[in-house]
């Protein structure tokens, strides 16, 4: 009987290899244990649009010689740039004197007029500031449309102030989602005086 002897070439592998190996290797599994929380970050570009309509505040000095004139925007459009709407939850915060104004609410137009209450308000002096949470996603290529409303001012003539704040209206995505360009999210009236 004849015996067959085989032999394998076994090369070993170098400890240089081995080390290169698990250099890279520490680096991938990283990235691809961070790749999930960063693709969980969704980025929406909302824009606010002030529509073409409203009024002007003209308060004038007791002795008639002095005035201004604060415009109040009545309406905007609040729009996400890109393919996806922003999700639910968009915050639109109004910034405004507490001696003109008082009481906001939001509508919805495109939500049969559905009536958004103050989430949270703080005064600083004379300032407010009011946060709304949006209770609809905003859409994207087309506008949502909301109303700042107030409590009907005491009297009929606004009355007159020096140190007049501005009012302001700016709108941010919900928690979870960032805004890659922020200047466009805020509109500002600021009063003039003359």
């Amino acid at each position: 009987m004849a015996t067959r002897e085989s032999t394998f070439n076994v090369r070993a592998v170098p400890r240089r290899t081995i080390l290169k190996t698990a250099a890279w290797s520490v680096p991938v599994i990283a990235v691809a244990a961070a790749t999930p929380l960063a693709a969980a970050s969704v980025a929406a570009d909302l824009q606010l649009t002030p529509d073409p309509r409203g009024d002007t505040l003209h308060g004038v000095s007791p002795d008639g010689l002095q005035s201004y004139d604060l415009s109040v925007v009545a309406s905007f459009s609040a729009t996400t740039l890109g393919a996806s709407p922003t999700p639910a939850g968009s915050v639109v915060t109004l910034t405004f004197d507490s001696r003109l104004f008082s009481g906001p609410w939001l509508t919805l137009d495109t939500y049969g007029g559905t009536i958004v209450s103050v989430a949270s308000s703080t005064t600083a002096g004379n300032v407010t500031t009011a946060s709304f949470t949006l209770p609809v996603a905003v859409p994207a290529g087309t506008g949502l449309t909301f109303w700042p409303h107030f409590a009907p001012p005491a009297g009929s003539t606004p009355p007159w102030y020096t140190d007049l704040n501005g009012y302001s209206v700016s709108i941010a995505p919900p928690a979870g989602v960032t805004d890659p360009v922020l200047g466009n999210n805020t509109v500002t009236s600021n009063p003039v005086y003359s």
